[in-house]
């Protein structure tokens, strides 16, 4: 489903909920194989891709599992990670995104080759320097705590993070939401917040509207990972906007996973005519075989939002951006004023 239509192509984007665990090219993944040694289902691009990629709804858990464990596997080294990195920026600087957020969760993503995070971190870095200078965009970095991974990895993740706030933006509490509820997470999150870190929350994508009320309320976000279940409640939805609060939305993720049964169904245009702060991502573009032109083909002719709706949707996503206000008030003025 990636797209690199001119028609989207040409439009200068903003992406601030993209998973670099999710984002890895299939060659690379060959590449680091053949370098490292390890195993692979096969071992050319059209022989992998089934086994690396979601292309249909719920395909089943076990092909999503797959892919994630083929794509841990692959984060082998500092240089890897470095790798993956410059190559997720250059192809969304081809997409002509113009500020880009890139997510980890480093208890995850490094421990399947027990990298250490901070030597990781370095290779991360320097792709991002290269990538803004070659490519002139600003970019982010928020330290992902993966929920199932339990509160000892959140407040792992949580030190590490205050540690190397200087360069991680912010954190973003992710999977198992209702096996892993926010009240489980509030003192490291807290923690978070003192420290000065900004604060984004997976809810309210396979849990019901109630989830987002519940995380609101607990731990007041700047931001909401996908939210999109708070259309059935019209209460989250006014709690959403009186808090402020945006969602980074992602359709064809949304769809994918079977939170929404149609992509015609998807709400994301209703949330933006109730006057939701909305923004449009990709999530895992490699994973979910998709990029950010697909979603805005998605968002224009599939769900009828106007290019001017779009582009309000790329300003939402640029003030909400956890970069400093310099950098943002730049990129408002440059290219979506």
């Amino acid at each position: 489903m990636k797209s690199f239509d001119p028609f989207y192509n040409n439009l200068p984007k903003t992406e601030i909920h993209c998973h670099l665990e999710g984002a890895i090219r299939t060659g690379t993944i060959i590449d680091l194989a053949r370098e490292h040694g390890l195993s692979l289902p096969a071992y050319d691009v059209a022989a992998l891709d089934p086994h690396v990629k979601v292309y249909d709804q719920l395909k089943d858990l076990q092909a999503v599992l797959e892919a994630f464990a083929i794509f841990q596997r692959s984060i082998t080294s500092p240089a890897a990670v470095e790798r993956i990195m410059f190559e997720l920026c250059e192809d969304a600087a081809r997409q002509n995104v113009k500020l880009f957020e890139v997510r980890f969760s480093p208890d995850w993503a490094f421990s399947g080759h027990r990298l250490d995070w901070d030597e990781s971190l370095e290779g991360i870095l320097r792709a991002k320097t290269r990538a803004e200078s070659q490519f002139g965009m600003a970019i982010g970095l928020i330290a992902i705590t993966s929920r199932s991974l339990g509160v000892g990895s959140c407040e792992k993740t949580v030190n590490w993070a205050i540690r190397h706030k200087d360069v991680i933006l912010g954190i973003d509490l992710a999977d198992a939401e209702r096996e892993h509820p926010i009240r489980e997470f509030l003192k490291p999150v807290f923690r978070a917040k003192e420290a000065g870190l900004k604060l984004t929350v997976h809810s309210g994508e396979d849990t019901p509207a109630s989830a987002v009320i519940e995380t609101i309320k607990a731990v007041s976000p700047e931001r909401i990972g996908h939210g999109i279940h708070i259309i059935e409640d019209l209460a989250a939805v006014e709690l959403v906007k009186a808090r402020g609060v945006t969602l980074e939305v992602n359709p064809w993720s949304n769809y994918l996973t079977n939170s929404v049964r149609q992509i015609e169904e998807h709400p994301l245009k209703q949330l933006f005519d109730l006057g939701v702060g909305v923004t449009i991502n990709s999530d895992d573009p490699e994973v979910l075989d998709t990029n950010l032109n697909n979603e805005y083909r998605i968002a224009h002719e599939i769900l009828g939002m106007s290019l001017n709706e779009i582009t309000e949707c790329n300003r939402t996503a640029v003030r909400a951006s956890f970069l400093p206000e310099a950098q943002k008030e730049s990129v408002l003025e440059k290219y979506f004023s």
